[in-house]
């Protein structure tokens, strides 16, 4: 069962590496996704940066990624919830931090949400009802989005899911709030600690929201 497991969390993790929005970018409009927009190889920048119905193929293919490596594992395989928690954790990472992008990558939200589908549909039910919650409050998705995700690890405790599964639950959380702070681009001299803010509850480099998404080629990737 142990090679199991870690041969399953690493092909997650290759698996979760497939740049689909990197892809994307640069097939469809000879692109790097990377120095457009936020920056983030991810479906909403492919939505900005690329077109709308691209960038809805990209977040279907991200859900499709977190499904697929843990329903083998759990429901072929029949590894414990908590085991194929850890692989569902493997193929975020991968989207993450892709081994084939030098480590970029996308939020893994939507990565996120295929591998809790599959595992925990009522989880992934609490998050998106706090995340439309919280947009209605603040009118604000990167707050509301920030407040889904955090209340998925409290979800999955109060569904009553096995301590190891809440436990990854809580590891995904930390991977997303994560790559909103530890983004590919350069912090400018002084700027750390309003960046940081920015980051974490407004996904981006700054207060403008419309100047960031819809940036022309910012050169701050390489090809």
């Amino acid at each position: 069962m142990i090679v199991q497991i870690t041969l399953m969390t690493i092909g997650a993790y290759l698996l979760g590496s497939i740049p689909t929005s990197y892809t994307a970018g640069r097939l469809l409009k000879g692109i790097d996704i990377r120095s457009y927009g936020s920056g983030v190889s991810s479906g909403s920048n492919v939505w900005h940066s690329v077109s709308p119905s691209v960038g809805v193929t990209v977040v279907t293919l991200d859900i499709l990624k977190g499904i697929v490596p843990v329903a083998i594992s759990y429901y072929v395989l029949e590894f414990p919830i908590w085991a194929a928690g850890i692989v569902g954790l493997a193929v975020i990472a991968g989207h993450s931090w892709s081994i084939f992008l030098r480590f970029h990558g996308g939020r893994g939200v939507s990565t996120m949400m295929g591998s809790l589908m599959t595992l925990a549909p009522l989880v992934v039910l609490v998050f998106v009802v706090i995340m439309l919650f919280g947009f209605i409050v603040f009118k604000n998705s990167p707050i509301s989005m920030l407040l889904g995700i955090a209340a998925t690890p409290l979800a999955s405790l109060g569904l009553g899911n096995p301590p190891g599964f809440t436990l990854c639950v809580f590891g995904m959380m930390l991977l997303l709030i994560t790559k909103r702070l530890v983004a590919e681009r350069t912090i400018p001299p002084g700027e750390w600690k309003r960046v940081m803010i920015y980051r974490l509850f407004l996904d981006r480099d700054t207060r403008n929201r419309e100047a960031w998404i819809y940036r022309a080629s910012s050169g701050t990737e390489e090809s």
